[in-house]
């Protein structure tokens, strides 16, 4: 054998290593995906992350994480939206265009008999207070309007929601880099960025 055959043989050989590495690897990263639950099974997890971050006083979620928002008689109440609108582990939104057995439909159904309805309640009334918070914050509705809406005697307050939630309301604080302040009186207020104020 030739030094040349050498060498190719040992580059053949390199090669197929590499390759079968690349192969293991992917057959493990596809194994991994394939080992989590399905979305609708992750929002009953017991480990999500918290939606606030007391240290930095801010509140941060995008469309399709999964966050937690609080509990209900010591269940998680976890949380996360996408192009349906809100879901949580206590209740989930439906469309119509959804076909019955659809996972949404199935996991939406098997939320019916999981919860008293004081539980479904007490969720409803955390999960409704966030909803208009992030619709604040993502500029669906006005700082005015959130103010002017009556979510009912029975929902939390937003003092006591973002108080609940490690967020000093004592001081500014942000909500998907949004920054806020509440006064004296409980209403919400946004605050100019300092680049906003340079404009004016």
């Amino acid at each position: 054998m030739k030094i040349n055959d050498l060498t190719f043989a040992r580059v053949i050989a390199n090669n197929n290593r590499l390759q079968s590495n690349s192969q293991q690897y992917e057959t493990l990263q596809i194994n991994k995906i394939s080992k989590q639950p399905p979305k609708w099974e992750q929002l009953l997890s017991t480990d999500l992350p918290n939606v606030a971050d007391p240290n930095s006083n801010s509140i941060n979620i995008k469309e399709g994480e999964m966050k937690n928002i609080g509990t209900v008689d010591g269940i998680p109440l976890n949380i996360f939206f996408d192009s349906y609108g809100m879901n949580t582990n206590f209740s989930t939104a439906i469309h119509r265009d959804d076909p019955v057995n659809s996972d949404r439909n199935r996991f939406a159904f098997l939320l019916l008999d999981k919860y008293t309805t004081a539980q479904r309640a007490k969720a409803d009334s955390l999960s409704d207070r966030f909803q208009m918070l992030y619709s604040v914050a993502k500029g669906d509705i006005s700082v005015k309007q959130y103010n002017e809406t009556d979510l009912g005697s029975g929902v939390v307050s937003t003092a006591e929601f973002l108080t609940s939630l490690g967020i000093d309301v004592s001081k500014p604080f942000s909500f998907n880099n949004k920054s806020f302040v509440l006064d004296s009186e409980g209403s919400l207020h946004a605050l100019l960025q300092s680049s906003q104020l340079s404009l004016q």
